[in-house]
């Protein structure tokens, strides 16, 4: 069997970028209401989760576009538990994200929901947790993510291999909506 995996390093396929940091978005600037800030603890099961967020202003949402989300995004933490990720929806198309995250954006050459099931591998997490720098809490960074090795099959294929992990979240959503 052909081995058709292309290696590069994420940075060469993707943007990546970290939050605001703290002088440009104080906790006292958050608004109810406003547009959604994702967090840390917004991140659960590779997802953004459903709760209350803390929001901002349309004047910060400007003035702070270059962190707004995009539909295909795919979210790190950034400390803690920096082998989480999530995967940007329809929904949280505009949404920002905060200085305790980092933003993927692949290019063309990678479809990021494929993108999303690979970081989501077991050694791919360990990986991760491996290398996060911090003597008492993991942490990464935009060097970190960008020098990461991420190994692909050609398009095509990463788009076949999404789709059907997608169609098995969505049966297990069901199937947890029906035992709820």
């Amino acid at each position: 069997m052909e081995n058709n995996l292309k290696e590069v390093y994420l940075g060469d396929i993707s943007d990546v970028q970290t939050g605001p940091f703290g002088s440009q978005l104080k906790n006292e600037q958050y608004i109810k209401g406003g547009t959604p800030v994702v967090t840390v603890e917004h991140i659960k099961d590779f997802r953004i989760t459903d709760f209350d967020y803390p929001s901002i202003t349309d004047e910060d949402k400007d003035r702070l576009a270059k962190y707004l989300m995009k539909t295909d995004d795919i979210l790190f933490t950034r400390v803690g538990s920096v082998d989480l990720s999530a995967y940007v929806s329809e929904k949280q198309n505009g949404w920002m994200f905060s200085s305790r995250m980092l933003r993927v954006r692949t290019n063309e050459e990678v479809h990021s929901k494929f993108l999303s099931y690979y970081f989501q591998q077991r050694s791919f997490r360990d990986y991760i947790l491996n290398i996060s720098v911090g003597a008492t809490m993991p942490s990464i960074n935009t060097s970190i993510l960008k020098s990461l090795i991420i190994s692909y099959p050609p398009l095509p294929e990463q788009k076949a291999i999404a789709s059907v992990l997608s169609s098995l979240d969505d049966k297990i959503d069901l199937l947890h909506q029906q035992n709820q």
